[in-house]
């Protein structure tokens, strides 16, 4: 894993960078939000920031981050938080809102907890496109025939609606599942709903 630091005090980027390097897991550090927005873009696994902090703060790095569709989870830390900060940072976006002086095995189980769950997010964002694609690749008949058959009609009411052959309605809805991969329409029937809930 590689995580972003961001703390406007020395003391506490040294001694999180040190523990996190002895967990094996690499941090890279900024003394401030701007610093790091300003910094070239690395693919970080998750983000610690202070949340107050002179300049942009932590709750407006996960404002910045929600507004720029930005996936990378952002753990917040702060010596003077409160509960309302706490929902508030949830609510922008934040995965986590620990308060100082915390427990460092308390930190390193949310980073951790965060850096899963992106790489969770990017192999579903992944599978995600893959089913896409292949239900972009049916022909209009087949869509056709999909629909219908997600909608609960029989081969026969398909057939009937569209005014082909029963035949007909077979062998394109073979290929349609043969092309979705889909083994049954249970499974039809929620790879169609999670391609349309994406859209």
């Amino acid at each position: 894993m590689h995580v972003a630091l961001i703390d406007d005090s020395p003391a506490v980027l040294d001694s999180l960078g040190l523990y996190l390097q002895r967990q094996g897991i690499a941090a890279s550090c900024f003394p401030s939000a701007d610093a790091f927005v300003a910094a070239p873009p690395e693919p970080f696994d998750c983000i610690v920031a202070d949340v107050r902090m002179p300049g942009m703060s932590g709750l407006d790095l996960v404002r910045r981050f929600a507004e720029e569709e930005r996936d990378t989870p952002i753990v917040l830390i702060t010596g003077h938080g409160d509960v309302d900060m706490a929902v508030a940072a949830i609510k922008l976006g934040a995965f986590d809102f620990i308060e100082k002086p915390f427990d460092e095995a308390r930190l390193l189980e949310s980073i951790r907890n965060a850096g899963g769950a992106r790489e969770r997010k990017l192999v579903a964002d992944a599978e995600l496109a893959d089913l896409r694609a292949r239900f972009e690749g049916l022909s209009e008949r087949q869509r056709q025939v999909l629909d219908l058959a997600v909608a609960g009609l029989s081969n026969k009411e398909i057939a009937a609606r569209l005014g082909i052959s029963f035949r007909t309605v077979e062998i394109h809805r073979a290929w349609m599942m043969e092309r979705t991969g889909a083994r049954n329409l249970a499974e039809l029937v929620r790879m169609d709903m999670m391609v349309k809930g994406a859209r």
